[in-house]
């Protein structure tokens, strides 16, 4: 993904969501989610800790865990954050990942917010 499709990714996949449901069942799906979101805050302290402590070793296991956990929950713009952070980390761009934890603490917000909609559900 280049990074005009990354900022222009969709924040959330309904078809990713049904696709989920349609292999778990609603209610694991609906489970997936809200651990999910339940581990968000862990998950960018733990990114923020790692840039701030420039470990790279931990940011990299951090970025790998959001964007492979966020494709699956559908988080479209977050998992592709994800991958453009996992190619700063291996860069080791300092720069590039404090911009992007700006980014991603932003898109985590968004999106954690559209995934605790009562309602996501009846549309997936």
């Amino acid at each position: 993904m280049t990074p005009q499709e990354e900022l222009e990714a969709r924040l959330i996949s309904m078809d990713r969501l049904r696709e989920l449901s349609d292999q778990v069942g609603v209610e694991s799906c609906r489970r997936f989610v809200s651990n999910f979101t339940s581990m968000w805050e862990g998950r960018f302290t733990r990114l923020h800790q790692a840039v701030q402590g420039r470990d790279f070793d931990a940011a990299m296991d951090v970025v790998l865990s959001i964007k492979i956990s966020s494709h699956m929950a559908g988080a479209e713009r977050l998992s592709a954050l994800g991958a453009a952070a996992q190619d700063l980390v291996a860069r080791r761009d300092v720069r590039g990942l404090d911009e992007m934890v700006t980014a991603v603490r932003a898109c985590g917000a968004e999106t954690m917010a559209y995934l605790n909609e009562s309602d996501l559900f009846s549309a997936a």
